[in-house]
């Protein structure tokens, strides 16, 4: 898309830079009341300085003309703001930037690899007066969920950009609502994003590891997290949730072999996956569809 965003460097030493907003809104974005006027996915930022052992990045103060979210799903990064101070950002958190809030963020130890969205417009400026949308360092979880919307922006079609514009506010809204119910640091945000990407790789035997490092936990954190979340473990869950999900599919699709179904759901021995069924089911995959079958039938 356009880049209708000039940062100007020009002030006098030791001032603020000005990221400006020059770009012409089209009149779909007048009428909605938005208007995301600049984005970008995977971007890596690095501007180099060492401090000690460490490379770091200088804290170059900054303000934007326009709304802005940044997320961090790879690399490193720090955050400083005259209120807040200088943090260090984890994967899985983003910024959101609000117009004319001085503030800095960059990569630390690493390149700060951003999925980000520039927007403006009555709309926003609503949501910043409702404290929906404000500055600082939210969690936002490792999934990339700013690629849907990237992927709508690029479309000029106008439905594209409506239904772009419907996705940036619903996501906003989650972020204020997900932060609300939890601290930035406990990951309760990120359970919900998990549980989704658990369902969405019904094939994927995922390792307690490789949950809590999506949820930017140690390992023991993540596992009360979860329990006071699901009432379960992470192992039960993720067991009950593929045999739930298979029941589902053997339901739905009749011509999958018993073997196929349990490939899916990540079984190589269709054998386990059958008994497995079974102990949670009260019934083998095979006498679970043709039950299910016959309730069809009966309903026809």
């Amino acid at each position: 898309m356009d880049k209708p965003i000039i940062i100007d460097d020009k002030s006098a030493h030791g001032a603020p830079s000005v990221h400006k907003l020059v770009g012409k809104m089209r009149d779909i974005h007048k009428n909605y009341g938005l208007w995301i006027c600049s984005s970008g996915r995977a971007n890596a930022f690095a501007m180099l300085e060492r401090s000690g052992n460490n490379i770091t990045c200088p804290v170059k103060p900054r303000y934007f003309e326009f709304y802005c979210i940044a997320h961090l799903f790879d690399g490193g990064g720090r955050y400083w703001s005259p209120a807040d101070g200088e943090k260090i950002m984890k994967k899985g958190q983003c910024v959101i930037m609000v117009p004319r809030f001085l503030h800095f963020y960059g990569h630390y130890n690493g390149p700060f690899v951003e999925d980000t969205v520039c927007f403006t417009g009555p709309i926003a400026d609503n949501l910043f007066k409702s404290g929906i949308l404000k500055p600082g360092v939210f969690n936002m979880g490792k999934a990339r969920r700013l690629i849907p919307l990237l992927d709508m922006v690029v479309d000029p079609a106008v439905d594209s950009q409506i239904a772009a514009n419907l996705s940036l506010q619903n996501l906003l809204v989650e972020l204020y609502m997900e932060n609300k119910r939890s601290s930035p640091d406990d990951g309760e945000a990120c359970l919900g994003m998990l549980v989704e990407e658990l369902k969405n790789t019904p094939a994927k035997w995922w390792t307690v590891g490789e949950m809590s490092d999506f949820c930017n936990l140690s390992e023991p954190q993540f596992r009360r997290v979860f329990r006071r979340h699901t009432g379960m473990s992470p192992k039960s869950y993720i067991d009950r949730l593929k045999i739930q999900q298979s029941a589902e599919k053997l339901i739905s699709s009749d011509e999958s072999s018993v073997s196929a179904v349990a490939a899916g759901f990540g079984y190589l021995d269709p054998f386990h996956f059958s008994r497995r069924f079974k102990q949670l089911m009260g019934l083998s995959p095979a006498e679970y569809r043709a039950r299910h079958s016959a309730f069809k039938g009966f309903g026809t």
